[in-house]
């Protein structure tokens, strides 16, 4: 089976928090970055623009490339892409109400006490390490 190529943003607000959205559809309930699949012919950072635009109604600008990481999910893999993305002026709101219920600004070190994805899960050690480097002059 072919791994399914996902990108998605990390955006802090002013007090440094991370944009997470909140899925709850069937079997799957955890917080994860807004993003989505890349669709054939579409670059990463341009997926993951268009999956926020999509998802939570607003435009992003792609300030960083944060690298990428794999994670397996009922015997799928997947292969995450991840960027650091300001807001265009608009908060966000969530579009597809039958997959996500919520959306909130998290402290990061609160991050591990929250139901997360596979691939937050994959992310936050990262970001927790050093490996990945937010830019925290954004905010």
């Amino acid at each position: 089976m072919e791994p399914i190529e996902l990108a998605g943003c990390v955006i802090l607000d002013d007090y440094g928090r991370m944009l997470l959205i909140h899925r709850s559809h069937g079997a799957l309930s955890h917080w994860e970055l807004p993003g989505g699949k890349i669709e054939p012919n579409e670059t990463s950072e341009t997926a993951a623009a268009r999956e926020l635009s999509e998802g939570l109604d607003v435009a992003v600008q792609i300030v960083g490339d944060l690298g990428s990481g794999v994670f397996e999910q009922d015997d799928q893999e997947y292969h995450w892409h991840w960027f650091q993305a300001v807001l265009g002026g608009k908060e966000p709101v969530i579009m597809d109400t039958a997959e996500y219920d919520d959306l909130g600004y998290f402290e990061l070190e609160d991050l591990p006490s929250l139901a997360l994805s596979p691939n937050m899960l994959e992310l936050y050690p990262k970001i927790d390490s050093g490996e990945v480097a937010l830019d925290t002059s954004l905010f």
